[in-house]
């Protein structure tokens, strides 16, 4: 391997390492736009094959930093030996580096058509974060929450906005380095500059208007169950009681209502059951009042189970049932149970059933989204439940699976952006933690430590309106990838130009 070969490669490890190490400990958004600079400089006038090697060095060593809680966990939840987890951790890391590896061939394939570089790199990041699927899909606009200002823009076009923005930062200010031209740097310091004076604009009206709105105080239960003792059933009644203490302690706090973690309760709940359950398995005892939204696994059958969420109002009725529509897979669902005999042996059920989407839930007037567990990090499933007008969101979360690792952390920094979407507030219910409200801001107003019980009462107020990300969706993209069709398109045209008969003569 030639010398600039090698350096182009360890500029791509350096870029990935800047945007890796933008989130998963504390947003530092200067990382997210320094790392478009650092791509370009060592993909830019290569070879296309080495253009998309070196994106995908840099996107592989992103996912090894950002996500390296990944080896953990697959030792934890997937049972894995450490021996296994290792290599099968580092398979993940290069199937997701592929996203920015196909990113930085497409700009370097745009550029070839004579389109500025500066500008094809953050059209393909932003098509490809869009596009490509992912275990955790987190993109780079995350860490953008450690400036609230600037990321206030997610609430006209959402991440992908933000991710070309972002990009576009880093992309001009290289472009004028490099080449001394004064258009790229005057375009790159007004996306930089811009969204933040957007946001110090807005950030006072939201505010303002949450100042004006009527208030509901939600009580967060957290009560720090270990992955191993959650499953154990001879643990299931003093979980159940552990539970009620602290839902009973946060309504004498005046909680107007209390939520628990996803899946908290510890017995199955009977499917369609109009009201709570009697005896010892009952929701509201021990001086429980209620009104409750509650984690629970509901089931009809024995292979007809639910991840939902159950509104209990002060009667103990059954008021609303919400269920998870957005199943991991493994986890939660066997992919292609239904087709592969194989798997319905090894699997005598096909996992959790699916909802076809999220509902809004009503207890005493108030309109409840509910986003459950790993939904709040998925942009398009909080906008079609925004649609829904609900008031606020609640998001059910156990995270125990990850251990103490970042990913709690890093789950908890994506999930911020909803709020700043949809502007409603946000208060997470997370078993082992992070617990949180959120304001319509993306302002974390409290946030609970890791692996400790912990309760609070958030106080959140009752929003309502349509932000434009949530009545139109996702618009960069399609521009976005249309630019860089058309880039591409040029660019066959004028090989075939070139290489017809007329043009040689």
């Amino acid at each position: 391997m030639t010398r600039k070969r090698i350096e182009a490669l360890a500029g791509g490890v350096l870029a990935g390492a800047l945007l890796g190490l933008s989130a998963p400990w504390r947003p530092l958004p200067a990382l997210v736009f320094a790392f478009p600079a650092i791509l370009l400089q060592a993909s830019a006038r290569s070879s296309l094959r080495r253009a998309f090697v070196v994106g995908w060095a840099a996107g592989t060593t992103t996912n090894a930093v950002a996500l390296s809680w990944v080896e953990g966990l697959l030792e934890v939840f997937g049972g894995f030996p450490w021996i296994a987890a290792v290599p099968v951790a580092a398979l993940l890391f290069l199937a997701q580096g592929l996203v920015l590896g196909l990113a930085t061939l497409l700009a370097e394939g745009g550029a070839r058509c004579g389109a500025p570089r500066w500008l094809t790199l953050p059209a393909a990041v932003t098509v490809c974060f869009s596009l490509a699927p992912s275990l955790f899909p987190w993109r780079p606009c995350a860490a953008t929450l450690g400036w609230l200002e600037w990321a206030q823009l997610a609430e006209l076009g959402g991440p992908p906005l933000l991710d070309a923005l972002a990009v576009l930062v880093g992309a001009g200010l290289w472009e004028a380095a490099t080449t001394g031209r004064r258009l790229p740097a005057v375009v790159a310091v007004a996306a930089l500059l811009l969204p933040a004076a957007y946001g110090a604009v807005r950030i006072p009206q939201v505010d303002a208007e949450r100042a004006h709105s009527p208030r509901v105080r939600v009580g967060v239960v957290q009560p720090s169950i270990g992955i191993h003792d959650k499953h154990d059933p001879r643990l299931f009644d003093a979980q159940l009681a552990t539970l009620q203490d602290m839902t009973r302690t946060l309504e004498e706090l005046g909680a107007d209502i209390v939520v628990w973690p996803e899946s908290a309760y510890p017995f199955p709940f009977p499917r369609g059951l109009a009201r709570d359950l009697n005896g010892r398995h009952a929701i509201r005892q021990r001086g429980v009042r209620g009104p409750l939204i509650v984690g629970a696994v509901t089931r009809a059958s024995r292979c007809d189970r639910w991840n939902s969420a159950l509104a209990l109002d002060r009667e103990g009725f059954v008021r609303g049932v919400s269920d998870k529509v957005e199943l991991l897979a493994f986890g939660e669902t066997v992919p292609l149970w239904d087709w592969l005999p194989p798997l319905q042996a090894m699997f005598p059920c096909p996992g959790l059933r699916a909802a076809s989407r999220p509902r809004v839930l009503v207890l005493d007037s108030v309109r409840y989204g509910v986003l459950n567990c790993y939904e709040d990090v998925l942009p398009a499933h909080a906008r079609t439940l925004a649609l829904q007008d609900p008031e606020l969101l609640i998001n059910i979360t156990n995270d125990a699976w990850f251990g103490d690792s970042r990913e709690p952390y890093l789950h908890e920094l994506v999930a911020r952006m909803r709020a700043i979407e949809t502007r409603r507030d946000l208060v997470r219910a997370v078993n082992t933690g992070v617990s949180a409200h959120v304001d319509a801001t993306g302002r974390a107003v409290h946030e609970t430590s890791t692996w400790t019980p912990e309760l609070f009462v958030a106080v959140a107020r009752r929003l309502h309106g349509r932000t434009l990300w949530v009545r139109l969706g996702d618009a960069t993209t399609p521009v976005a990838y249309a630019f860089l069709l058309v880039c591409l398109v040029a660019a066959a045209r004028r090989r075939e130009l070139s290489a017809s008969p007329s043009s040689s003569r």
